[in-house]
């Protein structure tokens, strides 16, 4: 009798033992998908999604760690393609690298080390309220037999103030894989031109007064006049552009985001190029 209650106990014992383990290590990835690209290429949509509570010494009140990663990974039906290996390493590497100093080989030790780093962070400093978050959300905007576009949002919170949060645009071309630069998209010289019309609705979505100057607006461009970064976006709709957060305002404006018709592009943008469709309309 004291033999078999031993065991049953030895049985619960292993039992807590492996049901908090898996609940710390335990790690949900599935596929969405696939999503036709173009002829040839299609896309999934991989998602890995992980749950870390705190350790069980920790306060009642710390907050459980959690991780969200969505991306897509592209696939050639027909063989061996440089374009998508080349988008498919672009979008891995930053991944990858998302936490900033230090880069993994896969996304199971990167999303591991994540998870260690917060069970360390809430043994040493007990009093900090946990809540850890690394998410990465790489979406498809936009594609074509030419272009492929995503929206990269990542977002890191390992303590502080508020989460360290970044939005990226990348165009690809879909037939080299390589990364298109603004000037490849508009005309020789007439980025000038560009920065004019990218400002006017800039101001108009910024509710400025025409008077109005940046700095009164509390924008921080350079010697008080409007810029544009490289941080653009291309759709049927037009071409869009992303000021990220502490960028050229304060933190609490967010990130702004605007777009600039095509219409209001048609003069600017190179017809020749993989934009001149959009011209055409």
């Amino acid at each position: 009798m004291r033999n078999k209650i031993s065991l049953l106990a030895s049985v619960f014992i292993l039992l807590v033992i492996f049901n908090g383990w898996a609940a710390t290590t335990a790690i949900d990835s599935r596929n969405e998908g696939p999503i036709k690209i173009t002829s040839s290429i299609s896309a999934v949509i991989k998602h890995f999604a992980r749950k870390i509570p705190p350790p069980k010494m920790a306060r009642k009140e710390t907050v459980a760690a959690n991780i969200d990663i969505r991306f897509p990974e592209l696939s050639c039906q027909t063989g061996v393609s440089v374009a998508v290996n080349a988008i498919n390493e672009a979008i891995q590497s930053r991944l990858l690298k998302v936490l900033d100093g230090k880069h993994f080989e896969t996304v199971e030790q990167l999303m591991e080390a994540f998870g260690s780093d917060y069970e360390k962070s809430t043994k040493a400093t007990p009093e900090m309220p946990g809540a850890w978050l690394l998410k990465f959300a790489a979406t498809i905007s936009y594609h074509d037999e030419d272009l492929f576009c995503l929206k990269i949002l990542q977002s890191v919170f390992t303590g502080g103030a508020h989460p360290a949060s970044h939005l990226t645009y990348l165009v690809f071309s879909i037939k080299t894989g390589e990364l298109y630069s603004l000037t490849n998209l508009i005309h020789k010289n007439s980025l000038a031109k560009l920065t004019k019309v990218a400002e006017n609705h800039f101001r108009q979505i910024r509710n400025m007064k025409p008077e109005e100057t940046y700095k009164q607006a509390g924008y921080w461009f350079e010697n008080g006049q409007f810029s544009l970064n490289r941080n653009f976006l291309i759709s049927k709709d037009g071409m869009s552009f992303c000021f990220n957060q502490s960028e050229i305002a304060p933190y609490s404006k967010g990130i702004i985001e605007f777009i600039v018709p095509w219409s209001d592009l048609k003069t600017i943008g190179d017809p020749k190029g993989p934009v001149g469709k959009f011209l055409k309309e």
